[in-house]
Formats: C-alpha cells, structure tokens, sequence
C-alpha cells in the first residue's frame, strides 16, 4: 500500500481535463453544453459503444489512441501550468467500463470529473482504485521513470490487477447482525430525519435529499444553498455540511459535487485526489495496527465514501479487510 500511495501521489492533475463517467443523456448534455462554452478537452467512457454520447464526439478506437492522447495532454499541461487554458475544444469517447478507471488515473487524473451513471460512481470504483496497479513514477532521484516513457499494458484487467486480497468491502448488514444494526442505526441519526431520503442498512447505504418523496428536481437546477427555489424550502445546512458531521462518528470522506453546469455536478480532480490519498492511509495504517492485534469487529474498521452537493447525497459503507 505504501507504494500504491506514493504512485497515486506522484500523478498529474492535468489543467482543464475533464472525464465523464457515463454517455447516457446526462453525460450527453454535459457534453454538448462543454463544446457550446469552449470546455478545452472532454473525454467520455461508457461500457456501450453506442452510447448517444459516442455520436457527438470524435471515437478512439482503440486503448493506444486513448493512451497516447492522455500523455499528449499530460505534457500541453506540465508545459502550460500557467496558462489560461489548453487549445481547445475537443471532445472524445472511449468504450471502457468503469472498472478500468484506475488505467485511466495511471495517465493522469482529471482537473473534473463528471459522475453521470445511475450509481455511486466513487464508491463502485473506491476497492479498484486502492488495487491501483504499482509503477514507476517520477521522483527527483529517478527522473526518466516517468509516465511518458513508461510503458503501460494494452489490457488492464477489469476487476483483479493482482492476487491480493481486497483491501475494503462494502459493508452490507443482515438483519440477524443486531450489533451492526445498531451501529447503522446510530449512524443515520446523525442526520436529520426530514433530510433522509432512505436507508437500507442491507446495502450499507444512506440517501439524503431535501426532496420529498414524489418531488422530482427540474433539469438545470442551479441548486442553491440557503433555500430551494423549486419547493420553497429553506435548507439550514447544505447535505455535504451535514454529512460532514458523520466524522464526529466514525472515519469517512465526503466527494463534494460542485455544479459544472446547471444540474450537472463534478467532483475537482485535486480534492479527488486528496481523498483518496487520506483513504489510502487510512488504509494503510488500520491494517498495520491489525496485524499486531486480534481481528477487530467491523463497525471498529469500517469508514463511509459519500457523494454530496447543496440538495442530495449517497452514502456508503465500507470497511477494511
């Protein structure tokens, strides 16, 4: 693990990079509204190849393009860190289930990223991206092992990189685990009752929205944070500051969502990249204490991944393994 954090913190942010997750009708809008207002470069995957986004942007066929596109625009962004902006726009698609994210941060991680899957897109990739593959990066002390002259595998596999175990699991809790329940149960109270939109301990989720039920939230939203303007509803504290109580609880990480456009949210690279070197860590040190004591029950190693902006959130439950 050690070496898997000093690989992730050695990648690039790379300036005005944007990967979206997802070419679906969300990703779709995303894109058409990034090319009307000069977005510099946006890259699309999707696990279909006939995505509708894949009929509006420029199709790499095959994972070289992607690879040698990616380090072509690590180098413009190393180059031109000061800058206002790369050359631009351009808009690409890429079939690639999200399971190969990891690949893709192996190249460089996005200045945004788009979640526009119908998911919870951080915490499907959260156990793959801590399996994220060892490499060489660039260091003071070894400056030509870097990305660009490193050579990266045509084929990364989707789900297993290595023989390892798993370093985290969703935390699923049976209705026998009295214990957990209450752990679960405890931990939902946190929250406020009318701005909890669900909670299904059987999947370790918890949904927070300041819509009721049967309430659905217009396209292009600008999502304000003292009052919706939809339903007339003041909102004390946005989700990601509630959420951000949790931590008073038990170990986790809030992903704000910072609107990119009306209704559409991202997640910033470098915040991204923060979190999941905390995460790494975090990791890291709880199986260094583990392995110089008993198994701890799971509530006693397990940390949440939520995904918040002002009006809505997603919570999961994972723990080490």
């Amino acid at each position: 693990m050690k070496l898997k954090i000093e690989a992730f913190n050695n990648l690039q942010v790379i300036k005005d990079y944007c990967l979206v997750l997802g070419g679906g009708k969300i990703g779709t809008d995303f894109l058409r509204y990034a090319l009307k207002n000069g977005f510099p470069f946006v890259l699309i995957i999707d696990r279909d190849e006939n995505a509708p986004a894949s009929r509006e942007a420029r199709v790499l066929k095959n994972r070289s393009e992607l690879i040698n596109l990616l380090r072509e625009k690590t180098k413009i962004s190393l180059r031109e860190e000061n800058a206002e902006q790369l050359p631009g726009p351009e808009a690409y698609f890429y079939a690639m289930d999200m399971h190969s994210v990891p690949f893709l941060l192996r190249l460089g991680i996005p200045e945004n990223i788009i979640p526009a899957v119908p998911c919870h897109a951080v915490a499907y990739m959260l156990a793959d991206i801590l399996e994220f593959p060892v490499q060489e990066t660039e260091t003071e002390e070894n400056p030509k092992a870097n990305l660009h002259e490193t050579a990266i595998p045509e084929e990364v596999p989707e789900k297993k990189i290595s023989g390892e175990k798993r370093p985290v699991n969703e935390l699923f809790i049976r209705p026998e685990d009295s214990e957990l329940l209450v752990f679960f149960k405890t931990l939902a109270a946190v929250i406020p009752g009318d701005v909890t939109a669900g909670s299904y301990p059987e999947y370790g989720m918890l949904f927070f929205s300041y819509a009721r039920e049967g309430e659905i939230c217009p396209d292009g939203c600008p999502g304000p944070r003292d009052r919706c303007p939809i339903f007339g509803r003041d909102k004390p504290r946005t989700i990601t500051e509630y959420t951000g109580e949790l931590n008073k609880t038990i170990q986790g990480w809030v992903f704000e969502s910072h609107q990119m456009k009306p209704g559409v949210g991202g997640l910033k690279g470098g915040e991204f990249k923060r979190n999941i070197l905390e995460i790494m860590e975090f990791v890291s040190t709880l199986q260094e204490e583990r392995s110089l004591k008993k198994p701890e029950k799971p509530e006693e190693r397990a940390f949440f991944i939520a995904t918040t902006c002002t009006c809505h959130g997603v919570l999961n439950l994972f723990y080490v393994t």
